[in-house]
Parts: C-alpha cells; structure tokens; sequence
C-alpha cells in the first residue's frame, strides 16, 4: 500500500480540529455553568451532558436544549444535584439563557 502523505494530513486536520472543537465546547459549557453556580452562590463542582433518555424533558427535547447534570456546593459545604436546561423547543430564550433547573437529592 502506498503512504500518501496528503491524505494523512487531512485527516490529521480534520482529527485536530474536532478535538478543538470538543474542548472549546466544554471551556464554553463550564463557563455558563459557573456563571449560573456564582449568581445562586453556590461553587460548581462538576458537570455532565445529559443523554437523551436523562433529565427534564427526556426523550422530547430538541437539539436546541441543552441539557446537563451538574453538582454543586454551598457556602455550608453541602453538596446539591440539579438538571439545568438551555434553550427552548424551538430554540428561542426571550433573554433567559437558562429556562429549567430542576432540583434532585439523588447523584443519578
């Protein structure tokens, strides 16, 4: 088999620049995420995209909302679960960046 090094290149191109774009997103997400955490004075302390079948609105979102599942801490060191929702169904806030937070007491 012959090395065709243009093709190698392109592919690491594309490769690179997913990666860029997987840890952009994340940096973007976290930032959001703590803003929100800071106004409620609570610390985040972690964060996860929700799959589809998890959180409010499971299997009815659409791919304008956001969803994810996020731990945080308050001033008493008391550790909180949440679902925090981004968006709407049709992809208009009116302003509000963050339309649902939905409290747990279970780390599920």
């Amino acid at each position: 088999m012959k090395f065709d090094s243009r093709l190698l290149s392109i592919y690491a191109a594309v490769t690179g620049t997913m990666i860029l774009a997987l840890i952009l997103a994340q940096m973007y997400w976290k930032h959001r995420l703590t803003k929100w955490a800071e106004s409620q004075h609570f610390q985040l302390v972690s964060f996860r995209g929700a799959w589809f079948f998890e959180g409010p609105s499971a299997w009815t979102r659409s791919r304008n909302q956001h969803v994810f599942r996020v731990v945080t801490r308050d001033r008493d060191g008391i550790t909180r679960y949440c679902w925090i929702m981004f968006g709407t169904f049709w992809g208009f806030t009116w302003g509000e960046p963050i339309t649902k937070v939905e409290w747990s007491d279970a780390d599920d």
